[in-house]
């Protein structure tokens, strides 16, 4: 009998503290509610404060699914993502093969980071604002 309490109690304490520990892999992920919460427009302001760069900055994006769906105001082809947390992460590429990279982070209607052209040696700070309908929904 006091084996059977020993094993027992062995077997709560050993898995008490996995149970205690967030599960990484379920908290990695986004929910499916949260998809939706940077889908939208967005307007873009950019600033170059290193270097001279040809126009690679998208005045305007929208995002769906939490994905880079499509960008406007310049000739580029955009990829990029949005994580759960807001985490911002985007490249803007021309048909000249010229690219600036995007990073940084969106919350609410508004995002800002840095943006650097490794192929035109420049870069800068980016703003960004929800627009319209999207930014009422919030």
């Amino acid at each position: 009998m006091k084996q059977l309490l020993l094993l027992t109690l062995t077997a709560a304490i050993i898995s008490a503290p996995a149970a205690a520990q967030p599960n990484k892999t379920r908290m990695a992920r986004t929910p499916a509610s949260d998809a939706k919460n940077f889908d939208g427009a967005w307007t873009i302001e950019a600033a170059t404060t290193v270097g001279s760069c040809p126009a690679l900055v998208p005045a305007y994006l929208t995002i769906r699914g939490n994905r880079v769906a499509s960008a406007g105001g310049v000739s580029v082809e955009p990829w990029g993502y949005v994580e759960g947390d807001g985490t911002f992460v985007a490249r803007f590429t021309d048909q000249g093969g010229r690219l600036a990279r995007f990073s940084g982070r969106l919350g609410g209607a508004t995002g800002s980071g840095a943006w650097s052209s490794s192929t035109d040696m420049c870069g800068g700070a980016w703003r960004a604002r929800k627009t319209g309908a999207e930014r009422a929904a919030q």
